[in-house]
Parts: structure tokens; C-alpha cells; sequence
């Protein structure tokens, strides 16, 4: 369940990956979605994202129930946090962001303006992954400074859980934010792929960052399937395709 970033291009570029968002994510709205708004910015939480989030995290329920909804809450905290990243970040710059948590991990939208450049876009692209890694941060100094002093009153059950907490906190806003800088589009590290190949290239950067993501998302697919990791081959397997029909149809 990868976090990503999704805007309007700017006018004069491609539409790739708003053709991509919506062949790739299904982001339209249910009568079941939760809305609301945090630090004046929309917040929509899809009804899909709590179902895929329980699919993503069922081996958790075989330690029993209690630890499927401890990863249900640190899926929600840690998404929302890596997008949140991204909208403030962009609220900065002035634009107006809406934050969209949905079965594929999370999405902050904006419409750029006459002032987005490329180094807008990608300040708004690493912020994502920078608020997780800076979660992960405070997760590491609670870590090693709070939770050995609190080992002695736990109960095993209690120790069991917090450590369980640990571990998928580490995981989602560590190696997922690192999974998320990859070069593949339209993933973060695509998004500012795309844009240093517009400065290399501006008439056949999309093409070169479509390829890239191609071959990127391939190599990872592969990779995810020789370690039993379905889901995330998965993913990576459509992203590889969606980046090729990208490419093709941009050669034309």
C-alpha cells in the first residue's frame, strides 16, 4: 500500500499523470467515505482504504484481533502524516490542498497555478516521504529512550503490543517511504524523476520518465514476487504497465 502524490500538471505539460491516476486509482467518492477537515485542509478516508488497509494487515489477527486494529491505527496515523506532508507544503506555496486516503495508500491534490515550477514540485514531492521519515524518527527516540524505562511496568500482552507498534511504524514510514522515492511514476520519486527529465529534455522528459518507471517498477515487481511479497509485486507489476502504455502512447 504505497503513499503518492497526484496534481494537475502545470499548463503546457503532459497529462500523464492525470491519465494515469485515473487508469491506475479508482479514487471516486461513496456514500461510506469519511470527511473532515484538519488544519483547514479536506480530508476524505475512501471506505475502500479501511477494507484494503484489514486485507493488507490480516496475518496480524493470528496474534489475535487486538493487533489488527493496532495496524489499521498506524496505517491511518502514518499515511495521513506522509500526505499531510505534501498539502502543507503545498498550502505553503499557496495553493489549496485536499488530502484522499484510498485502497492504494493516500493521495494530496492541488491545482497548481501560474507560480508551480519544477522546484515547487518537487519541494511538495519530498515533503511527503520527509514527514514519514520524520515519524519514524520520533518512533526511533521512543524507541531507545522511553520504552526501556517503561519495560518493567508492562504486563507481556501490553509489552507484546507496543513492540508490535514499533515495528510497524519502522516499517511503514521507513521502507515504504524509501519504496516511495523510486523513480517510478506516479509515485513520488516519479514525479520528481519527471521533472529533473523535463529540464534534461523538455519535449521527451515524460517519455524518458515513463521508461524509467517502466523499468524501474519491472526490476522491483520482479523482486517482490522472488520474496513472496504479492501485494507489492502486484502493484509494482501494474505500475510497470502503466508506465509502458505511458511511454508508447507518447511516442506517437
Amino acid at each position: 500500500m504505497l503513499s503518492n502524490r497526484w496534481h494537475r500538471p502545470a499548463e503546457g505539460q503532459t497529462q500523464y499523470t492525470l491519465k494515469a491516476s485515473r487508469m491506475f486509482f479508482n479514487t471516486e467518492p461513496t456514500q461510506y467515505d469519511l470527511r473532515f477537515n484538519l488544519f483547514n485542509i479536506p480530508v476524505r478516508i475512501s471506505a475502500w482504504f479501511w477494507l484494503m488497509g484489514a486485507v493488507f494487515g490480516f496475518n496480524a489477527v493470528e496474534l489475535e484481533a487486538e493487533y489488527l486494529l493496532l495496524w489499521m491505527g498506524i496505517l491511518f496515523v502514518s499515511i495521513l502524516v506522509h500526505e499531510f506532508g505534501h498539502a502543507l507544503v503545498a498550502k505553503a506555496f499557496g495553493y489549496r490542498p485536499h488530502v484522499l486516503l484510498y485502497h492504494f495508500g493516500g493521495l494530496a491534490m492541488y491545482q497548481p497555478d501560474s507560480r508551480y515550477t519544477a522546484s515547487r514540485s518537487v519541494a511538495i514531492s519530498l515533503a511527503g516521504p520527509s514527514a514519514g521519515f520524520a515519524l519514524f524518527g520520533l518512533t526511533e527516540l521512543f524507541k531507545y529512550y522511553v520504552f526501556p524505562s517503561m519495560i518493567p511496568g508492562l504486563s507481556r500482552s501490553s509489552l507484546m503490543l507496543l513492540s508490535f507498534a514499533i515495528i510497524q511504524m519502522e516499517w511503514i514510514n521507513l521502507y515504504w517511504g524509501l519504496i516511495n522515492l523510486l523513480p517510478v511514476l506516479p509515485l513520488d520519486g516519479g514525479r520528481i524523476c519527471q521533472e529533473i527529465c523535463l529540464k534534461i529534455s523538455p519535449r521527451r522528459g515524460v517519455i524518458y520518465a515513463a521508461q524509467t518507471g517502466a523499468v524501474v517498477s519491472g526490476v522491483a515487481a520482479a523482486f517482490f514476487f522472488t520474496q513472496e511479497m504479492l501485494y507489492p509485486a502486484i502493484l509494482f507489476a501494474s505500475l510497470c504497465a502503466t508506465n509502458i502504455q505511458a511511454a508508447q502512447q507518447r511516442q506517437w
